[in-house]
Order: C-alpha cells, then structure tokens, then sequence
C-alpha cells in the first residue's frame, strides 16, 4: 500500500526560507532591532510566529505585537511576488510521486495558497492544505500531522512526512509517522539514528526513499 505524502511548504517545497528571514530583518529594522539574517534562520527555522515574536520581543526588551506581524507579512508577500522559486527538483519529485499528497505547514492558508500558486505547485495539492492555525497546534506537537492524517483518509503509520525543519521532524515522529528530512543546503540536524527517518539533500531523491520507507513495515 502506498503512503500517504505530508510535505511541509516554507524550505521543503518552496525556497522562501531565506526571504522570509530577509523580510524579518527588514521589517525588525524599522523597529530598530538589528538581527542577522543568518542567526535568525538559524535559531527560529520551523518556530511558530508567535514563539518566535515572544523570543525576539523578549531578548530585545520590546513588545511585538499583531501590527508588526501584519506588517511583516505584507513586506514577505511582497519579496514572495518578486522573487520566490520552488525547490530545486521539487516539480520532477512530485510528478515521480503517485502517491496521494498533501501540505502540512505551520504558515497561515493564505500564505500557502500564495507561494505555492507562484511556484507552480498548487495543482499538486489543491485544496489539501492544512495549516496549524486551523489546529491551533503548531510542530513539534503532532496535532496538525495527526489532523491531515484523518482528513486525508490514512491512518499515522501509512503516512511520511517530508520536512526540513526539526521541530517538522520532531512533529512527525510524535506523530508516529515516519519521515524523509531535507537538507537542500547540506546543513542540518542529524537524524540518523532516529529509525523511521532518512535525510535527503536532492529532491530527486525523493522517490527513493519514500520507495525505501515504504519498504519497512
């Protein structure tokens, strides 16, 4: 029986993770808070928002509140419209893949539905999207793997998780999903002796192990 695929958006499908921290600095900026671009990808990558603003608001002695936050967001889907691009391989991935699929992020909907309809991956998925704020339960908590799980029509053993992040990789496990990890850059946690997850640097490698996963019961 073929899995099903819970692919993470920001660093997995989409290569907005380092946009995104560059809208972040930009904007903290204008709040004069002076973060590097690499310190903050580093700390906070796969972080809720929410946590992330508490931290930064905490560490800096100053308050970031829901302004901000929409302030951030209209300067990151402005850097998303001028210039944000799919993963490398990730098109090829995806067509090699005939598995049922979809997307499981700690992004709002709207942010979804926006950077993967500019890269050409939103027919992948359509309308199976599922955000943590529909949950209110952001990675590492299972909640929102467990809850696509359900409304995806598997159960957590028939399911992979395809992550970049390690709170995303941490999430699947709680969620007793296995897990492929991404590592486009040839940076990150080491996962190699959790069973159940396998690291990837080329998306097309991709079909191969979840070929691999799939093959261990």
């Amino acid at each position: 029986m073929k899995h099903c695929l819970l692919f993470d958006s920001d660093g997995t499908l989409v290569d907005s993770e380092a946009i995104n921290t560059e809208a972040l600095a930009d904007e903290l900026r204008v709040s004069s808070i002076y973060e590097d671009n690499n310190a903050l990808l580093a700390r906070y990558r796969g972080w809720k928002f929410k946590a992330m603003l508490d931290d930064l608001g905490e560490l800096h002695s100053q308050a970031l509140d829901q302004a901000f936050e929409a302030r951030f967001r209209a300067r990151a889907s402005n850097y998303f419209a001028e210039r944000l691009e799919p993963i490398p391989n990730i098109h090829a991935a995806l067509k090699a893949l005939p598995h049922a699929k979809c997307v499981a992020s700690n992004a709002p909907m709207s942010k979804l539905v926006q950077v993967l309809a500019k890269t050409g991956l939103y027919g992948y998925f359509k309308d199976k999207l599922f955000s943590a704020y529909d949950v209110d339960r952001w990675k590492p908590d299972p909640a929102l793997f467990n809850h696509a799980a359900v409304q995806m029509d598997f159960s957590s053993s028939n399911c992979i998780v395809i992550e970049d992040s390690e709170v995303g990789v941490q999430a699947a496990l709680n969620a007793g999903m296995k897990c492929v990890h991404y590592i486009g850059g040839g940076v990150g946690n080491d996962f190699s002796d959790s069973p159940g997850v396998l690291t990837i640097g080329n998306m097309l490698e991709l079909p191969g192990a979840i070929e691999e996963l799939e093959s261990h019961r």
